[in-house]
């Protein structure tokens, strides 16, 4: 009598459920088909976590699959090209398009991402943490809930002193976002659909997750649980006007 083979475990993907990088690797390992298991880390947590399984850095999204880990949503992409399901389409850009591609997508990580996260924190989390603290306890493990609540003002705190936030980083990433914001829309001038080349490729993802805290689309799987604060809802209602914001909500109906 033969016995079956123990089933595969799931890889499992660690992450905020706030983080907009998370989003990112989130959505390419659903479009390339993967299944996955979720596992949310409440911040502070993630860096022991990180710490015990060998990591240099503490960031998140983690992709865990049995003995092997992936870190950072780019190398995930990276990852789920390679493991993903038979037939799906490939997020790799169009041949020819490589070297810009790979370019935009930096960009993108380095600058927009960035300064979303220090623009929008800068209010929320300094003058209304109120409205983050919820999210970022959603779907917790009952002790990573209870810890988090017990510990809240020393994260807060921790979290300003390491993102560098304040009102005068807000005022200055809003500006960088603006100068984002005039770049992505060259790259959409002349009514394109996809930022690089002609087909939908992960710098759409990476652009579309991106900006996604702004827009707040139907189908992010956590921003509809997001209140923004004044300031920044001010803002984002005048910037969805702009072609790139009007572009990451029709990308999310779309593709996610």
């Amino acid at each position: 009598m033969t016995s079956n083979p123990p089933a595969r475990a799931l890889p499992e993907l660690y992450m905020f459920a706030i983080s907009h990088y998370c989003e990112k690797a989130r959505w390419a390992l659903d479009r390339a088909g993967i299944e996955y298991s979720l596992q949310y880390l409440a911040p502070g947590f993630h860096r022991r976590f990180a710490k015990k399984l060998g990591l240099p850095a503490s960031s998140l999204p983690i992709l865990k699959i049995g003995d092997t880990t992936v870190q950072g949503s780019s190398a995930i992409i990276d990852w789920a090209e390679e493991h993903g399901r038979a037939g799906v389409p490939t997020l790799r850009p169009d041949g020819d398009t490589t070297t810009s591609a790979n370019s935009v997508e930096r960009r993108l990580d380095d600058v927009l991402g960035v300064h979303v996260r220090r623009y929008y924190y800068s209010e929320a989390l300094v003058e209304y943490p109120q409205t983050v603290k919820p999210v970022f306890t959603n779907d917790l493990s009952g002790g990573q809930k209870l810890l988090l609540e017990l510990s809240w003002g020393v994260i807060r705190k921790i979290m300003i002193d390491r993102m560098d936030l304040g009102s005068l980083q807000g005022i200055e990433s809003r500006q960088i976002l603006e100068l984002e914001f005039d770049w992505l829309d060259s790259l959409l001038s002349k009514g394109r659909p996809f930022l690089v080349g002609d087909r939908f490729s992960r710098v759409d993802i990476t652009a579309a997750s991106l900006l996604a805290p702004l827009i707040k689309p139907g189908k992010h799987p956590t921003y509809n649980m997001i209140e923004l604060p004044p300031n920044v809802s001010l803002d984002c209602e005048n910037w969805s006007k702009r072609p790139c914001l009007q572009w990451a909500s029709n990308i999310y109906q779309e593709y996610r």
